[in-house]
C-alpha cells in the first residue's frame, strides 16, 4: 500500500480531503494483518509509505489515532533501526508529547 512515490501521494491527498467513511476504511485496509505481517508495519519502514503513516496520524480522529498509536508503540524499538521508521518515532514522541501537555502532564523523558 503506497510503497510508490506517488502512490503515497494519492494516499496522501485521499486522507487530507477524503471524507471520514473514506479515511476509515484506509485506516482498516492499513490495520489488517496477514500470517506474514501487517500493512502498517511495513509502511513504517518504507521509504514513501513512512509519509502516509504520518499523514493518516494527523488526520483521523482521536480513536483512530489511539488504536495506530498503539499499534504503532509495539514496533517503536524496532523502528529506531531503520531511516524511515525513525520519522514515524519523531512523530509518535511528538503526539505523546503533546497529548500529555494537553492533559497537563509532564511529558515523559524517552530513551534513545
Amino acid at each position: 500500500m503506497s510503497q510508490q512515490k506517488f502512490a503515497s501521494n494519492v494516499i496522501e491527498k485521499c486522507l487530507a480531503f477524503g471524507n471520514p467513511v473514506e479515511r476509515q476504511i484506509l485506516i482498516g485496509k492499513m490495520l489488517e494483518s496477514t500470517t506474514e505481517s501487517e500493512p502498517l508495519e511495513v509502511m513504517m519502514k518504507d521509504q514513501f509509505a513512512n509519509y502516509v503513516v504520518q499523514k493518516v496520524l494527523e488526520t483521523c480522529d482521536d480513536q483512530q489515532r489511539e488504536m495506530i498509536l498503539t499499534r504503532i508503540k509495539a514496533h517503536l524499538n524496532t523502528l529506531k533501526k531503520y531511516t524511515y521508521g525513525k520519522h514515524i518515532v519523531a512523530r509518535v514522541e511528538k503526539l505523546v508529547a503533546a497529548g500529555e501537555k494537553r492533559q497537563g502532564l509532564q511529558p515523559a523523558c524517552t530513551a534513545a
